[in-house]
């Protein structure tokens, strides 16, 4: 079973990025004087580079929009996930290894959280795609990982993932 990205909400954001740039744009101009011909240095430099970072940002989001690998796919041995930067990393997740889905609500996003057994199989992996920064605290106070995933790039809400995930467990013996 796989998972697409929501390109429906991709397409929403690019028009709101672009549309940010476009004040910006207009802050850039104003601020070299083109309208005024007074020259604001500061303003100048600070919508410069922050215009810059988010024209970066809406080139990133269109190569992305092009993609046609699926964002998570559930097979009979595990998941593989790229919703999250730690779930891509540590690649096909084990079925065997997951003892626990569940929901949890972390600031406005309600992710899926997996206890996954075997750390020492996935740490490896994942550190050496990520910077230890990223991977401090996946681990739980026994030892097990938790790995998160987010529904928001998919085209569905995080419940609904999670009963997928369950039913798709349960049923994957079938």
């Amino acid at each position: 079973m796989e998972f697409y990205k929501n390109k429906k909400k991709s397409a929403q954001l690019i028009f709101i990025c672009s549309a940010i740039l476009l004040a910006l744009t207009a802050v850039f101009l104003y601020s070299i004087g083109l309208f005024t011909g007074t020259i604001a240095t500061k303003l100048a430099g600070v919508s410069a580079v922050l215009g810059l970072l988010l024209l970066i940002v809406i080139i990133r989001m269109l190569i992305s929009l092009n993609r046609s690998a699926p964002m998570l796919v559930l097979s009979q041995e595990g998941i593989s996930s790229a919703v999250t930067a730690v779930s891509k990393a540590a690649g096909l997740i084990y079925w065997k290894d997951i003892q626990h889905i569940s929901l949890t609500k972390v600031g406005w996003d309600t992710l899926v959280e997996l206890t996954v057994s075997r750390p020492e199989h996935y740490m490896p992996v994942i550190k050496k795609k990520l910077s230890a920064m990223a991977v401090s605290g996946i681990e739980d106070s026994a030892g097990k990982l938790q790995i998160f995933l987010t529904a928001s790039e998919l085209d569905m809400d995080a419940n609904k993932l999670f009963e997928t995930i369950q039913d798709y467990r349960k049923n994957k013996s079938i």
